[in-house]
């Protein structure tokens, strides 16, 4: 079995990983885990591009180590679970496209996410990675909720 599991070092993503770990899964089953960096906005200005170009850079650089420090603390958890045969990958780009393509790439079975139970504007405003989830990953989706947003 694969188990894609979307994190991005929130509380629900923790929540997330912690049900995976707590849960019995079948034999040689691997997990991994996808953090997505989504590209900081950038001026869109011709005359200053040589500035902030590099400025822009340094914050993506700034924000994959972030993502990777995280990630690795997530991975921590994992060492109670030698039955489980746990990776990562950092993408760049949009949250839902980069975690539909790693979902299909890798031929997952079941994608699991944490829901940061947004409503009303801000859902639609942010828009809902688990709602996309749900109705494009070509497998199983289980939504996870913190106690707190159940």
């Amino acid at each position: 079995m694969k188990i894609l599991l979307a994190y991005d070092g929130s509380p629900s993503a923790d929540a997330a990983v912690d049900e995976v770990i707590r849960r019995p899964w079948p034999e040689r089953t691997l997990v991994k885990l996808v953090t997505v960096i989504e590209q900081p906005m950038a001026v869109a200005s011709a005359a200053g591009a040589e500035v902030y170009a590099p400025l822009v850079e340094r914050m993506h650089a700034s924000l994959r180590e972030d993502a990777y420090r995280r990630i690795q603390q997530a991975l921590e958890k994992f060492k109670t679970r030698s039955d489980l045969e746990v990776s990562y990958e950092l993408r760049d780009g949009s949250v839902k496209h980069a975690l539909l393509a790693a979902t299909r790439e890798w031929g997952a079975d079941l994608v699991v996410a944490g829901s940061h139970g947004m409503t009303g504007l801000a859902r639609l405003v942010l828009g809902s990675v688990c709602h996309t989830l749900v109705t494009h990953a070509p497998c199983n989706v289980e939504i996870v909720k913190t106690p707190s947003a159940a």
